[in-house]
């Protein structure tokens, strides 16, 4: 019954008004919606996937899961701004979607945004604690601004939800805190306590 539903509410469309599920179908379509464009994401079909999301948001109603894909199709395609955009519009409409928190945070923190980076940030390690990502995330961001107290707490955190040290070595962010005289022990230590000093080594080797 609610892939007959879908198919009509979906490929028919409205000439006049969007079309509104009734509300006990609504968290099932936006998640079902979401999958017919992390599908085309899948693939690489990101230009492709932008358009369906903007098919699905005009024939039916705007959906969480279907602006975050958009959002991520837009940031696969490097645009960054329309992938904030989205993300942005997916947290006004699900603020506990933490994937959407996290690439939110990241399109931040390459822009240099970082006041808002950790916002997004603390808000994934509040909706996922037992996940790494935005523990990690938030060591970064310490790192980034200088404080060893900091850095210590949040990598001890992601080291203790799965994160493993060997990541270390694909962002030159950390060969720098690596080399910081006052970040740098704080990163060894951590580092010989749950990795070993092979890690710490190449850290410091110049790329």
């Amino acid at each position: 019954m609610l892939i007959l539903t879908l198919f009509c509410v979906y490929l028919l469309s409205a000439p006049a008004e969007a079309v509104r599920p009734v509300p006990e179908y609504r968290a099932e379509l936006a998640a079902e919606l979401g999958t017919v464009v992390s599908d085309l994401n899948t693939k690489g079909h990101y230009r492709q996937a932008i358009q369906e999301a903007g098919r699905i948001t005009r024939a039916v109603e705007r959906f969480a899961p279907v602006a975050y894909e958009a959002g991520y199709a837009h940031y696969h395609l490097g645009e960054l701004d329309a992938a904030a955009r989205q993300y942005d519009q997916a947290l006004a409409l699900d603020p506990h979607l933490a994937v959407a928190h996290y690439d939110r945070g990241e399109i931040a923190l390459i822009q240099g945004d970082l006041e808002r980076a950790q916002k997004h940030f603390q808000a994934v390690v509040r909706l996922r604690p037992q996940h790494w990502a935005g523990h990690f995330r938030l060591a970064h961001l310490a790192g980034l601004a200088g404080t060893p107290a900091a850095l210590h707490t949040h990598l001890s955190a992601a080291i203790g939800t799965g994160f493993e040290l060997e990541n270390l070595l694909v962002d030159p962010d950390w060969r720098a805190f690596s080399r910081d005289p006052d970040l740098g022990p704080v990163l060894r230590k951590l580092v010989l306590l749950y990795g070993d000093e092979t890690i710490l080594l190449q850290l410091k080797r110049t790329p």
